[in-house]
């Protein structure tokens, strides 16, 4: 059923049928998947949302390293390559600040 044929007029759905329809879905979200996974749960995807964002934002910037550079100096803490070491504390930092972020948001404040 499109909106003119809910609301008696085109273009967009009025607020409350919005909220209605978002909360029919996060009710069915929750009663067919259980919800979604806990950050300790979906660990491996937070740390491959983490690389790629490091990498593209400061490459975005200018810096040099590439995507395997990047994984390997946030895994294990190892810069491999012969790019100057600022590239590397650049992205280094970068994903400090990026880790920290996405801590506050998981402790829900």
């Amino acid at each position: 059923m499109d909106s003119e044929t809910r609301t008696g007029r085109t273009g967009r759905p009025r607020r409350e049928e919005v909220y209605s329809r978002l909360d029919h879905q996060v009710a069915e979200l929750w009663g067919r998947m259980g919800g979604l996974p806990s950050p300790a749960e979906a660990s491996d995807i937070w740390e491959g949302i983490w690389f790629a964002e490091a990498h593209h934002s400061t490459a975005i910037e200018g810096n040099t390293l590439v995507y395997r550079q990047v994984e390997e100096l946030l895994r294990h803490g190892r810069a491999i390559g012969d790019k100057e070491l600022r590239e590397y504390m650049e992205v280094k930092g970068y994903a400090d600040a990026a880790e920290w972020v996405y801590g506050q948001a998981q402790e829900g404040d």
